[in-house]
């Protein structure tokens, strides 16, 4: 008898041992409860019982089905993030881009870039009239886009009058 026959046996008699005793374990999920060894259809390398051939072949379709799920979702990241990637890249060359534009609603001789945190400031009437009506802290946003931390606390600063001029 070859060695892997002979190791076959002794696992055999090993199971039909635990399977005709009053042999109990405990459950291996970690429940705490007990169950008789029997039922828990035990097996040697792939000399499986019909019910674990069963519960094998269910567990590779699973298996198999997840790998395809996953291939979906990698696919799926990868193309929001081309999407994204695409979508910032559009909204950082439109905010360089508006003011030439003709629905700009500020004449883009008054506009002056900053680009972070604000795209620009406005000093309106700066070029037609020669004299500075408001100066304007504005940001181009496209599509969904919204402002960010920094955006949010300069525009609430400006809403509670907390801009100052100073001279150094």
């Amino acid at each position: 008898m070859s060695t892997t026959a002979k190791a076959k046996a002794e696992a055999q008699e090993i199971i039909r041992t635990l399977n005709s005793g009053g042999f109990y374990c405990e459950c291996p999920c970690g429940c705490g409860q007990e169950i008789n060894i029997k039922d828990a259809d035990l097996f040697y390398l792939d000399d499986f019982t019909p019910r674990g051939g069963v519960a094998y072949r269910q567990m590779l379709d699973s298996l198999k089905e997840q790998r395809f799920e996953l291939k979906e979702k990698e696919k799926n990241i990868k193309a929001r993030i081309q999407n994204t990637t695409r979508a910032v890249n559009i909204g950082f060359i439109s905010e360089r881009l508006a003011p030439a534009l003709s629905s700009f609603p500020f004449a883009h001789q008054d506009c002056r870039s900053l680009f972070d945190p604000i795209d620009y400031v406005i000093f309106e009437g700066l070029h037609s009239r020669s004299k500075i009506s408001r100066v304007i802290f504005t940001e181009i946003k496209t599509g969904a886009a919204r402002l960010n931390n920094h955006q949010k606390e300069i525009k609430q600063l400006v809403e509670k009058g907390k801009v100052e001029f100073q001279i150094h």
